[in-house]
């Protein structure tokens, strides 16, 4: 069988997609430890499914100088982080430029050295919530971004090494993607999506209300929210 390296943030889409490459791949799981907001709750959400899908080989690669750069209200406390119902069509403070190219090379290394042909990303283009696609707010959850990365990649490893990024789950909207994992039992309610920190989601920043309308129109309730929260 051959082998994936998954880029796992803790979040529904990377779990699922790590849960879906598991049935077709020897999977290993990769954690950016990037020192943002809300990366103690992140790195929790990882281990906790790792745990709970039963994959043993997991790295977290510690990257804290990409939140201490700042420039975003991820990283940076001095910005706020906008609540979704702000939001229109421009780049919000919540976007980090370089964070997804990072991590995609990141999980091509770790791949080169345990021999994997494939890195697994959990991206969507476009949620199907209300408000902006997802894709239109972050330019590298766009397929043309993976398609150049692979271009780039192409060029960047030897000639008969098979690598390529794939991201199975670029064209589902965020309740198919909550199907999919409930159907294949990802522990969903293990999973972290708020951009903040703290014991509870926020329920207002855009991955909090994409969360909670992708639940209510796959017709099922978050588990989060209904299960105390876990302390670490």
């Amino acid at each position: 069988m051959d082998r994936a390296v998954v880029l796992v943030s803790g979040g529904i889409n990377s779990s699922v997609a790590a849960a879906v490459a598991k049935e077709q791949y020897e999977v290993a799981l990769l954690h950016i430890a990037w020192g943002h907001r809300a990366a103690d709750r992140e790195l929790n959400a990882f281990e906790s499914v790792a745990a709970a899908l039963k994959i043993e080989r997991t790295v977290v690669a510690e990257m804290s100088c990409l939140g201490m750069f700042g420039g975003n209200a991820r990283a940076g406390r001095k910005q706020a982080i906008e609540d979704a119902s702000a939001l229109g069509t421009e780049t919000p403070a919540t976007f980090v430029l370089g964070l997804i190219p990072t991590m995609l090379s990141v999980a091509c290394t770790w791949a080169g050295a345990i021999g994997a042909r494939k890195v697994i990303i959990g991206l969507s283009e476009d949620h199907d919530v209300p408000g902006p696609r997802i894709s239109d707010l972050y330019p590298d959850y766009r397929q043309e971004f993976l398609q150049t990365f692979n271009f780039m990649l192409d060029y960047a490893k030897p000639p008969r090494r098979d690598l390529t990024v794939e991201a199975p789950l670029i064209d589902l909207t965020r309740s198919e993607v909550i199907r999919l994992g409930k159907r294949m039992q990802v522990p969903l309610d293990k999973t972290w999506s708020c951009y903040h920190e703290g014991d509870t989601p926020c329920g207002r920043c855009w991955a909090c209300t994409t969360r909670a309308s992708g639940f209510l129109r796959a017709g099922l309730a978050d588990p989060l929210v209904l299960t105390p929260a876990r302390a670490r």
